[in-house]
């Protein structure tokens, strides 16, 4: 059976119940206690190809529930190559538009937060970065292409039958993990009822597809890639007062 990257039914998954267990009990990059959080849907698969995806599955089953973004990456691999963060050119537009919002939050001038330069620098040496200043997570840690993509979920399924148990203790303990400390948590995506429901919030739309929760904490925001935020939303943001929630007390 066949899927669209190619990928036959669980044969070709060789994960074991342990390495399951720490894919799907990884909670996130960087600094639990970090002021600001970024939470999407499910861990991206970017332009990895089939075997890259596979060989990174099998490095996921070796990661920490928590892990330096750079530390963890440099166990993945693209096209082949360790992922070494910090003399890569490009990245992802997620990771670049969250450097964008961390530097419209500390008072950068819009020249400043859109630099392309400054933006990779941040990336490098910050985004994501343990004893840092975030902490980037998601709903779901199995990785999907897309969202409407189910081949992953339904690999992982064949293989273990608990998965949905699994995947409802992570939820609980990502919401522990959060606790009172942060200041600001920025959900981003078309699943506003998941992440109120993970976080037993309400949203209220305040602009343009930007909502914000009952728990003043809380802000909902397009997916952070080209086409879905602008640079008008985040100045937008920046000019609010939005993004700068809890920096007083830092």
């Amino acid at each position: 059976m066949k899927h669209e990257n190619g990928l036959c039914m669980a044969t070709e998954l060789d994960l074991s119940i342990e390495e399951i267990n720490r894919i799907v009990g990884f909670l996130g990059y960087g600094n639990p206690a970090a002021p600001v959080w970024f939470v999407g849907i499910e861990e991206g698969l970017g332009n990895m190809n089939s075997a890259d995806t596979l060989n990174n599955l099998k490095a996921r089953g070796s990661f920490k529930n928590t892990m330096d973004l750079r530390d963890a990456h440099l166990l993945l691999k693209e096209h082949g190559q360790s992922i070494e963060i910090q003399s890569k050119r490009n990245f992802t537009p997620v990771w670049e538009y969250m450097s964008k919002i961390m530097l419209a939050r500390k008072g950068k001038s819009e020249s400043e937060w859109r630099n392309l330069e400054a933006v990779r620098h941040y990336v490098r040496n910050k985004l994501g970065r343990s004893g840092g200043e975030t902490f980037l997570t998601e709903l779901s840690p199995i990785p999907s292409k897309k969202a409407s993509d189910k081949t992953w979920m339904a690999l992982f399924n064949a293989l273990d039958s608990g998965l949905g148990t699994k995947i409802k203790q992570r939820r609980k303990a990502l919401k522990e993990l959060l606790g009172k400390q942060t200041k600001l948590v920025i959900c981003y995506g078309k699943r506003p009822d998941d992440f109120a429901d993970l976080f037993e919030i309400k949203w209220r739309e305040v602009a343009p597809d930007i909502s914000e929760a009952n728990d003043p904490r809380f802000l909902l925001l397009p997916f952070l890639g080209v086409g879905n935020i602008s640079h008008s939303m985040i100045g937008n943001l920046a000019e609010s007062g939005y993004l700068g929630r809890g920096m007083s007390t830092e």
